[in-house]
């Protein structure tokens, strides 16, 4: 699975505030989408967050954050965030642009930024806030296990999709694994349909994919 970046350059628009009119009652936030090309592979750049932090212990995501009061945009608190936690420079990273927003159930708007990176692949990690790195390669994704449940958070509520990748690092769901998902079958063709579960689970991630249905 191969991204056409230059082809990303002319059609994501370039927004460090954001998109238009993003909603006021929630924590605005915004992480970085590293892509890499290296080997004839493409992938993302992720994290896994260490397990124990108070917010999303141990989950893999982006590098990336809520935005500080003295960030003059949330394109300045993702590079920021990326610096911090990933132990490595905003110069190893080239913006390309802006992909959709997500707004999550616990109160958060994630803008993602799209960036390639063309560094060493040596990260000075924050161990504090960082498990590891993890290299992700787009064709893993066709490989490894891949759910989803769906459900609503009211009876009123429009139906939700968590996705779920099984990898070797760990579990990739929520937020995190909706951005990949969304922006790899926009943009690159990914048209891999999950296995539908039953959440077996009370609390997050609410799937548990080693336990038989």
């Amino acid at each position: 699975m191969r991204l056409e970046l230059d082809k990303l350059k002319k059609k994501l628009p370039l927004l460090p505030e954001g998109e238009p009119n993003l909603p006021e009652d929630v924590a605005h936030s915004s992480v970085v989408m590293p892509v890499f090309q290296k080997d004839g592979q493409d992938g993302f750049l992720l994290q896994k967050r260490n397990p124990n932090l108070a917010s999303h212990p141990g989950q893999i995501s982006f590098p990336g954050g809520v935005k500080d009061p003295e960030d003059k945009d949330l394109l300045v608190t993702a590079l920021r965030e990326w610096e911090e936690e990933m132990g490595a420079p905003d110069k190893e990273l080239s913006v390309i642009g802006n992909y959709r927003g997500q707004l999550t159930h616990t109160g958060f708007h994630i803008t993602p930024f799209l960036a390639q990176y063309s560094g060493d692949f040596k990260f000075e990690f924050n161990p504090e806030e960082v498990e590891r790195i993890i290299i992700l390669e787009l064709d893993r994704l066709w490989e490894a296990p891949f759910y989803s449940i769906k459900g609503r958070r009211k009876p009123d509520s429009p139906l939700l999709e968590v996705f779920y990748f099984d990898i070797e690092e760990g579990l990739l769901w929520g937020a995190t694994a909706r951005i990949i998902v969304d922006f790899l079958r926009e943009h690159a063709g990914f048209d891999r349909s999950p296995i539908l579960r039953t959440p077996n689970l009370s609390s997050a991630p609410f799937l548990d994919v080693k336990k038989p249905e």
